[in-house]
């Protein structure tokens, strides 16, 4: 692949350190000019200022001119798993943060025409339309930092629909439509290997609430345990507790009701969360609607006047615990802003599938060596600065 003999030198900066990551990571790559091209992908997404297209960071880097080819047949071409790359990151992530969760991310990576792969009209967080990608990324987190460790497309009917459209692309035939929750879920499945932490619960944040009651019925997550945000009138049966007699004759009320119930009851105050025992109401159907979990609710003033509700299938932890275990999606919304501004999620140049995999892991990767040691403080301060 283009210039080989290229592949085996080492930039001059920052060998032992960069270039030990990248051996741990990509070390599973089966031939050596493939480990080198990771190996220099990583340090020009780490050095490259702006846009980190390819033939920018060969300039950064100072390589020579056949480089940027190179690096494009790397990314776009050249068959090499990034599955097992993001089980290594995960094992990197379980190894570095203190009883993490995992949480998922939503990105808008907005693109010109229509061949980039997975691209489609989305509203962004404003309600205006634009042309991009729609990237789902999946995290570990803990209180000072979350981790990117796997990356899907949202791919819709008029991708998945289009036979032409998928072969160019490389859209593989196992590729369908999925919600994003969904495609979370799967990502837990494909790199949750040995050293995954095997208790961790999901956390999902509000965009999950529009299909709550599917989402909390899947057996996976179940078995996992989960926290869902949802909205103040997600509709909710207040229970007496787990396994015991109805209070009354079974009443839908919001989760903005159910709270203030709870706290007239319990005549509960101040910054603390309220908790309540609940079951999504029957009118969601299926065994979600019998299965039991809590309802943690944000004091009746929370900051800027926003108040936030989670439902929870971990009915012994502390409504505290909880709230804190749910709060970590903000450091994931930190860590998808740095990716994007900096890390180069934006400039991925090719229109394929794999490729487009292939710079997420490795954007990925990047984010990861980057990330400052814990002894400098929390994650997001520091990338915040």
């Amino acid at each position: 692949m283009g210039d080989r003999s290229l592949a085996h030198e080492r930039p001059a900066f920052g060998v032992h350190s960069v270039s030990g990551f990248c051996d741990d990571v990509f070390g599973y790559l089966p031939r050596v000019d493939q480990r080198r091209w990771a190996d220099i992908y990583v340090r020009g997404l780490l050095s490259t200022p702006g846009r980190k297209t390819v033939r920018h960071m060969a300039r950064t880097l100072a390589l020579p001119a056949s480089a940027s080819q190179a690096l494009q047949h790397f990314v776009t071409a050249s068959p090499w798993n990034w599955e097992a790359a993001q089980r290594e990151l995960v094992r990197l992530a379980a190894s570095s943060l203190s009883d993490p969760v995992w949480t998922s991310g939503t990105v808008l990576l907005e693109k010109r025409g229509s061949d980039s792969v997975g691209v489609g009209r989305h509203k962004d967080p404003s309600g205006r339309l634009v042309n991009c990608q729609v990237a789902i990324g999946l995290f570990l987190a803990d209180d000072r930092a979350s981790l990117p460790v796997s990356w899907r497309l949202l791919i819709d009917d008029a991708w998945c629909g289009d036979p032409e459209r998928r072969r160019r692309a490389r859209v593989p035939d196992s590729v369908t439509p999925l919600p994003a929750w969904a495609l979370a879920l799967d990502m837990v499945g494909q790199v949750a290997g040995p050293h995954a932490p095997g208790s961790a619960p999901m956390v999902f944040g509000l965009t999950a609430a529009r299909d709550t009651a599917r989402l909390a019925r899947q057996p996976a997550l179940r078995r996992r345990g989960f926290i869902i945000e949802v909205s103040s009138d997600q509709p909710l049966v207040a229970v007496s507790g787990p396994g015991g007699p109805p209070p009354g004759p079974e009443v839908t009320v919001t989760a903005s009701e159910a709270a203030r119930r709870a706290g007239l009851q319990h005549r509960m105050g101040g910054n603390r969360p309220l908790s309540v025992f609940v079951r999504l109401a029957p009118e969601s159907g299926g065994s979600a609607g019998r299965q039991v979990l809590r309802l943690i609710a944000e004091p009746s003033v929370a900051e800027a006047g926003h108040r936030r509700f989670w439902i929870t299938s971990l009915r012994d932890a502390g409504a505290e615990t909880v709230r804190r275990l749910a709060r970590r999606s903000v450091s994931t919304d930190a860590t998808l802003r740095y990716m994007k501004s900096d890390l180069g999620l934006l400039d991925f140049e090719g229109r394929s599938f794999p490729g487009w995999h292939h710079h997420m892991t490795l954007a990925s990767a990047a984010f990861h060596r980057r990330r400052p040691s814990r002894r400098s403080g929390p994650c997001v301060e520091a990338l915040s600065a």
